[in-house]
């Protein structure tokens, strides 16, 4: 039997989830040394063809999304600090194959999770913890309204929840608030209202201009429940994903004042994202379409697609970011997680905000990171990939996580 026959074989077994612990060793070791493009070709011409196990049934946006992500990681396989996750570099042959190409590579690493059809974005299913083990972050959220009332709205029931002077408040479904201006808007006093995230916690809103904006874990977005003539202007701690509903009579203003590096994003109508918690040594804004203008302390960055603007916080230096990973910057909107160079400080302090757990060092360690996974699923899926560096071991006591080499 040839090489590619035998190939062919291993991976046709470890998608109809037959492949015995020796077969996926043995094609971990076949693809990590090929670097001829063959185990990419095979797998190609096999998901051409009905798979026993459904294969072909996969969602193509998901697998495009995993593929692009795990290519643009195209740079060497070790930090100038420490080891990364041993993902192989792939040439582009189709997001078929490099899609199933590396989700057999994981499956035989222990990271079998991108091989199963995870949950669509936005936590539709949230995967069970099982006993011991602490269940990934939902859809949930409080909003504050204008007088101070506060609704749980992970269990509101769906429709309309409160009238805020002429805009209807609506929850349309899960994870989802809406804006609705009455057609004949009258005249009224500014109101605000504050949407605010949990830790383990994510929702969308769309506010009353159509500007839709994503919240992540641990944030918090005040914005009036009505725009009137002048500016649109909103404020947030934490992170989020705008895309903002084109005006250009009336710009589109982000102001995050956290801390004391309070910092100014104006746009028109764009897609970006802006990432500014406190624990974070820096605040970033990432531009994926259209352009912005990043202020702070009287320095501005005008940015362009694939640009970001870094604010750090001790110097409160206002920096240009050159290619940007702008699918990096927003894997947490379309439901993953991923560590692209993270150390194992940045890398915790995203895990603890998602799954809502108190991050405990035993001792110093230095391992970095690469990789990416749904965020549905419990923690100790994250920290079985994490562990693949050899360089760190976790242990999960309730909601502890312990850290230690």
């Amino acid at each position: 039997m040839s090489i590619q026959d035998r190939l062919a074989y291993l991976l046709q077994q470890a998608v109809s989830h037959t492949a015995t612990d020796a077969e996926l060793r043995e094609l971990s070791d076949l693809i990590q040394a090929d670097d001829t493009g063959n185990t990419a070709r095979v797998a190609a011409t096999l998901l051409e063809k009905d798979l026993p196990s459904g294969m072909s049934d996969y969602d193509e946006v998901y697998w495009d999304h995993i593929a692009d992500n795990i290519l643009a990681a195209d740079r060497s396989a070790e930090t100038a600090t420490g080891k990364v996750l041993p993902i192989p570099l792939w040439r582009r042959y189709g997001w078929r194959a490099a899609a199933a190409v590396t989700g057999l590579l994981l499956l035989s690493g222990g990271a079998y999770l991108l091989l199963r059809k995870p949950a669509p974005p936005q936590m539709a299913v949230v995967i069970a913890a099982p006993a011991g083990d602490v269940a990934p972050g939902s859809n949930k959220a409080v909003l504050i309204l204008a007088d101070g009332t506060q609704v749980p709205l992970d269990s509101a029931v769906n429709g309309v929840l409160a009238e805020q002077g002429n805009t209807k408040v609506s929850k349309p479904g899960a994870g989802q608030l809406t804006y609705t201006p009455s057609p004949h808007t009258t005249s009224s006093a500014m109101a605000y209202n504050t949407l605010r995230t949990p830790r383990g916690g994510q929702f969308q809103v769309t506010l009353p201009d159509g500007t839709k904006v994503w919240l992540n874990a641990a944030s918090t977005l005040k914005y009036p429940t009505a725009f009137h003539e002048g500016d649109r202007r909103v404020e947030l701690n934490g992170e989020a994903y705008f895309e903002v509903a084109a005006n250009v009579s009336h710009p589109f203003r982000v102001q995050v004042p956290a801390r004391n590096d309070s910092m100014e994003v104006v746009v028109l109508g764009t897609h970006f994202n802006i990432m500014a918690y406190e624990d974070e040594q820096q605040a970033n804004t990432t531009l994926l379409e259209g352009a912005v203008l990043v202020s702070s302390h009287g320095s501005s960055i005008q940015l362009r697609p694939g640009q970001g603007a870094s604010l750090h916080k001790n110097n409160q230096t206002l920096a240009l970011q050159q290619n940007v990973n702008t699918e990096e910057a927003v894997a947490w909107k379309n439901g993953f997680i991923q560590l692209e160079g993270n150390d194992i400080a940045s890398a915790m302090r995203l895990i603890a905000r998602w799954y809502d757990v108190e991050v405990i060092y035993k001792a110093p360690v230095t391992a970095h990171f690469r990789g990416i996974i749904p965020r549905n699923v419990p923690i100790s899926q994250v920290l079985k990939m994490m562990e693949l560096t050899g360089e760190v071991h976790f242990e999960i006591k309730g909601k502890q996580l312990i850290v230690s080499p």
